[in-house]
């Protein structure tokens, strides 16, 4: 039986500048779901409804609590909520609210059983282990008044490990959060 490792991703302290390298990966899913009964026309102004304590939430996603990678987030979506009209503002229309996370996944893959290269015998079982690390961020908009979710988009990929410089760790925020605000709001 034959298995081929691959690297593991680095976990722990470095998991935010992965989840930042989703930007940039081609598998990266981006989905979004909304409310039918919303009037978009009359959200014209927005407010943030605080940092998410990932620790409370999930203990193994503290590494992810990190100022640099709020403020970033949180200045592409100020920039991508301006570009639809949508300003800042004290008594806000809508709220908004994000998540983050990593969890370490393995990809198996049998390709059974093959022949020897040499002419009398069975060369055996092939099988393929790939570890990785996914990411996911998700944008709650919750309507301010009745604080009832009206629109979600989550985007959800492999990340990479390796070191960004904060050039790139901005640039891929900056995408992410483009990708999954294309949509927003509703036409």
């Amino acid at each position: 039986m034959y298995t081929k490792m691959f690297k593991k991703v680095i976990p722990g302290a470095l998991a935010l500048v992965m989840l930042i390298a989703l930007g940039g990966c081609s598998t990266m899913s981006v989905t979004f779901d909304y409310d039918n009964n919303v009037d978009w026309d009359g959200h014209q102004t927005y407010a943030w409804l605080g940092p998410v304590d990932s620790a409370q939430e999930s203990p193994a996603q503290s590494p992810l609590n990190s100022g640099l990678l709020d403020k970033r987030i949180r200045e592409a979506v100020n920039y991508e909520m301006g570009e639809r009209g949508i300003t800042p503002g004290d008594n806000p229309d809508i709220l908004v609210k994000y998540y983050l996370g990593t969890e370490e996944k393995v990809q198996v893959t049998d390709w059974g059983y093959r022949y020897s290269d040499y002419y009398w015998g069975y060369g055996g079982r092939q099988i393929d282990v790939y570890q990785f690390t996914q990411g996911t961020l998700v944008f709650d908009i919750i309507d301010a008044e009745s604080k009832a979710l009206i629109w979600r988009g989550t985007a959800t990929g492999t990340v990479e490990g390796e070191q960004r410089s904060p050039e790139e760790q901005e640039a891929r925020v900056n995408n992410v959060v483009h990708k999954i605000l294309e949509k927003f709001p509703p036409q």
